[in-house]
């Protein structure tokens, strides 16, 4: 179970979350951002970063709230870092947690001692080896998956968290479940792996759980924790285990190192021999548990969460708070309770591929020579030989050179200004030409190189452009005549607000005209021809009828003549 996953949404391809990743945990398939767990610390900084939000952290909330509907006896461990986010009603926190439903609370302080006095049996080894707290979950995942080789520089012992698990689990019985409340979403992970710990939830989550349940703090009378240590409530703020510690003058030197990148700076150290007789108190996050992911996103800074911290332990100092007997046993040195922590390699090393093999995946993303590697970042790796790198393991994809990308697109575009037949003319706002294509040029008659800077009015009427710049109305496929170059053109005047600037973009079609109007005639000239047909036809059908009209009488009469003579004929017979 990993507790960091994407929404099922469309990622921007911004490659925020992998600039802001300096351990590469995050991969880009099919154009599509993705953890990978291998590699991921949980340390959350991907979420914070994405502007589209859509990465989400697996709450253990429902899980929490179907302990208590199960009537099972429920027990809050709460990180000492609770002021920084309740402040003034810090000491109203167990009433409300009460409220929630949970059977006891404590805060993880009271099982903090015996991990204290590990930590100062290592600060005070006579040797020359540096050692590393595993207080934080994310630097220990940092260095069982990223440098293993430092796994023997981390303290063996468990977190706190962990330890007070088992206390608690020892003090109420094993089959009370134990939840752990803090700033840091990496614990969820931790406390997977652990009995002692059931579920965790942060004090964002918190927050939104006491909002559902309309619970008003500023209402609630206080009731605070039963147990109180002034000298360690400052463990959440950056210095505050080292500052105990070095109170006790250990024989090695005590430094505070907060932040992913000043973390790995200090663990290359260490590889490379140059920082040895050292004992580190080491954060992942920046201010220590201050700036946990699980923090609320309230606006508060984390100087004024450190505040706040320091304010309420002034205010409970005179007031009694002890433990009570049976943690007051548990705790002692001679209890039965274990701090070991075995930390054991996680790390997936990444394939090297050979130089050719990189020269190979280099030229794929428009990269032949050194000048060409500009190593800008903006893909999220350092130099384009690690994004080469990043590519050959399947992390990355070639088309997230931004540069390459720009580059391949400006290419095209200036492929098709300058081969395209249409004329394209680019004006300021002043409307002097910046830039236009060869087939502009060749229309305009400007020689090449001396046509910046040059006013349109030269060689176009400047009327059309004045009237756009005016209006913003875009003008699109005006049929106009040229008389200075005798030419008719189709043209379109865009303005570009963003740009301010204007586009002049022509179609000469004065050679179609010609022709349109060649056709024209030769079309007139066939049906005045076949007019002409048509009335000499009507003509000689006019003279054939009367011809045929004469003939017909003279035949008639001739007819009429012959019948009556034949008739005359016949009578003369019959009187003889």
């Amino acid at each position: 179970m990993w507790f960091m996953n994407l929404k099922k949404t469309t990622c921007k391809n911004c490659y925020a979350c992998i600039r802001s990743c300096p351990i590469h945990a995050i991969e880009v398939k099919n154009e599509q951002a993705q953890i990978m767990r291998d590699r991921c610390i949980l340390c959350g900084r991907c979420s914070k970063a994405c502007p589209q939000g859509i990465k989400i952290i697996r709450s253990e909330l429902r899980l929490v709230k179907r302990y208590l509907e199960n009537k099972d006896t429920v027990v809050a461990s709460v990180s000492p870092s609770f002021p920084a986010v309740f402040g003034k009603n810090s000491d109203k926190l167990p009433r409300v947690l009460k409220m929630l439903g949970f059977d006891y609370f404590e805060e993880t302080l009271a099982g903090i001692d015996p991990i204290i006095d590990e930590y100062e049996n290592y600060a005070n080894k006579d040797d020359e080896d540096t050692y590393i707290t595993s207080f934080c979950p994310s630097v220990n995942l940092l260095v069982q998956k990223h440098y293993p080789d430092l796994i023997k520089n981390l303290v063996p012992v468990v977190s706190p968290a962990v330890y007070h698990g088992r206390v608690l689990k020892e003090k109420y019985g094993e089959n009370v479940k134990v939840v752990f409340i803090g700033p840091c979403i990496s614990k969820k992970t931790e406390c997977q792996e652990e009995y002692s710990i059931d579920a965790v939830i942060t004090f964002k989550e918190l927050i939104r759980w006491i909002r559902e349940e309309n619970i008003e703090l500023d209402s609630l009378d206080e009731e605070p924790f039963g147990y109180f240590s002034e000298d360690k409530r400052v463990f959440p703020i950056l210095g505050g285990l080292g500052q105990s510690i070095s109170h006790r003058n250990p024989k090695k030197d005590v430094i505070e190192v907060d932040g992913l990148e000043e973390c790995m700076e200090v663990l290359k150290s260490i590889q490379k021999g140059r920082l040895k007789n050292t004992f580190i108190d080491m954060s992942c996050c920046r201010h220590s548990c201050l700036g946990g992911f699980g923090m609320p996103r309230d606006n508060v800074s984390c100087y004024e969460r450190e505040q706040r911290i320091r304010k309420y332990s002034s205010s409970q100092v005179n007031i009694p708070k002890k433990l009570d007997d049976k943690s007051k046993r548990l705790l002692k040195e001679d209890c039965n309770i274990d701090t070991y922590k075995l930390f054991t390699s996680l790390n997936i090393p990444l394939k090297i591929p050979t130089d050719i093999e990189i020269k190979k995946i280099l030229n794929t993303m428009g990269k032949y020579t050194l000048k060409d590697e500009l190593n800008c970042g903006s893909c999220g790796y350092h130099t384009c030989k690690e994004k080469a790198i990043a590519v050959y393991n399947n992390m990355a994809e070639v088309n997230m050179c931004l540069p390459f990308m720009r580059e391949k697109a400006e290419n095209l575009a200036n492929i098709i200004f300058e081969t395209t037949p249409n004329m394209i003319v680019i004006l300021n706002k002043e409307l002097d030409i910046l830039q236009l294509n060869p087939s502009a040029r060749e229309f305009l008659g400007i020689e090449e190189g001396i046509e910046k800077g040059m006013p349109i009015v030269m060689f176009l009427d400047d009327k059309i452009f004045s009237k756009v710049r005016m209006t913003r109305k875009n003008i699109f496929r005006e049929k106009v005549v040229i008389k200075n170059k005798m030419a008719t053109v189709i043209q379109s005047v865009i303005w570009l607000e963003k740009e301010q600037l204007m586009l002049w973009i022509a179609d000469d079609i004065t050679e179609n005209e010609k022709k349109e109007k060649k056709v024209q005639k030769m079309k007139i000239d066939a049906m005045d021809m076949a007019q002409h047909v048509i009335n000499k036809q009507m003509t000689v059908a006019q003279e054939i009828a009367s011809l045929l009209g004469e003939t017909t009488a003279e035949t008639k009469v001739t007819l009429t003549n012959l019948k009556k003579l034949i008739l005359e004929e016949e009578e003369e017979q019959v009187d003889e």
